[in-house]
């Protein structure tokens, strides 16, 4: 399970342009980063998050990776992702989330 303030990388597909795209059928670049030109956005458990990054993931043909960092505020269980971009949003898929609670 994730907690607050990790990092998550989520792989999807049809994200649509992005900068410095590689030749058809060539790996995305390691070196300098193939970014979405449309914003994406991403809720978890109802929360809005911006993306660290979207894009082309390094290394692969077609594959889009999206870094989010979970935000504080959730419930331990199950929670709902999607990823919104040019006004659509994928279906929900769900990440199970632990909630540390301090010790007193």
């Amino acid at each position: 399970p994730a907690t607050a303030g990790e990092y998550l990388q989520l792989y999807c597909n049809g994200l649509g342009p992005v900068a410095n795209q590689p030749v058809s059928g060539d790996p995305a670049s390691l070196t300098v980063l193939s970014k979405t030109t449309t914003p994406v956005t991403v809720t978890i458990g109802g929360k809005q998050v911006t993306p660290l990054f979207a894009g082309l993931a390094p290394g692969y043909v077609g594959e889009y990776e999206v870094v989010i960092q979970v935000p504080s505020g959730l419930t331990s269980g199950n929670q709902p992702i999607t990823v919104s971009v040019g006004g659509v949003t994928s279906p929900a898929t769900v990440v199970g989330l632990t909630v540390n609670l301090p010790v007193k």
